[in-house]
């Protein structure tokens, strides 16, 4: 064998083992938790497994979380092949208000996924009122079908002041159908309006939900917003509704 070749022969030999899994691997289930909801005066404790899918120890060096409201800790900072570890998350609602969301870190020594970022979400309600039930949607829409903006519609479905954008006009225009983030509404099991997560799009670029935002769908639940099209909306507001759809509501 030509002695040049070997340290080629080497290399190719290391990507198959490292392509095989060799070396530690980190695999968490469910890396999104909801809480629900969480009365302020109590916090809560949620148990992330963390798995070792390599074939050498996985090292958690360190976890981090986005805020002081949330501590996470790992049971054991080492974790064997095969085996699983428990990542301890509690969140403390104290002084915070309506849906929160927070992420937590994990640092190992896994070099294809040196971090990895979990997150954790709460509804923070009054104590006590995590025990009411949800109020039930009750739909609102006229019975006429309409594909252009009525006065009607713009109680519901229109900005509340006239130079919101953002996630502030999506409360004010979109929320009711589309959810306060983004998941879809549905009214005993009928679909209202679709989730707008990207992943469970038909209609993902940011050009395709501009047009649709714009001009509409053709469905009588969703003319085109857009002030070309008879609705409320300029292109600079439906440009930051387009924004916050392919930005923030891609990221959960």
């Amino acid at each position: 064998m030509n002695p040049r070749a070997l340290p080629i022969f080497g290399l190719v030999l290391a990507a198959s083992a490292f392509a095989a899994g060799a070396g530690p691997r980190i695999e968490v289930e469910g890396p999104d938790y909801s809480f629900g909801k969480v009365p302020a005066d109590r916090a809560v404790e949620h148990v992330f497994k963390v798995r070792n899918a390599g074939t050498k120890p996985l090292v958690v060096s360190r976890v981090q979380t986005s805020c002081g409201c949330t501590a996470a800790m790992m049971e054991s900072s080492v974790v064997e092949p095969g085996k699983t570890g428990k990542l301890r998350v509690s969140f403390n609602p104290h002084n915070q208000h309506a849906s929160v969301t927070r992420t937590v870190t994990i640092y190992s020594n896994d070099e294809r996924t040196p971090t990895l970022q979990l997150k954790v979400s709460a509804d923070v309600v009054a104590p006590g009122d995590e025990r009411k039930p949800d109020v039930p949607v009750v739909r609102a829409h006229p019975k006429e079908a309409a594909l252009a903006f009525t006065p009607a519609c713009l109680r519901c479905h229109g900005p509340a002041q006239a130079d919101e954008s953002g996630a502030k006009l999506y409360a004010s225009a979109c929320a009711k159908c589309h959810g306060a983030a983004g998941e879809g509404v549905s009214i005993e099991k009928e679909k209202v309006a679709p989730s707008l997560r990207l992943n469970g799009m038909s209609v993902r670029s940011p050009d395709g939900i501009r047009q649709v935002i714009a001009a509409g769908t053709g469905h009588p639940h969703m003319p085109g917003f857009s002030r070309a099209y008879g609705g409320p909306l300029s292109d600079k507001q439906i440009a930051s509704l387009v924004e916050l759809i392919t930005k923030q509501f891609a990221s959960r």
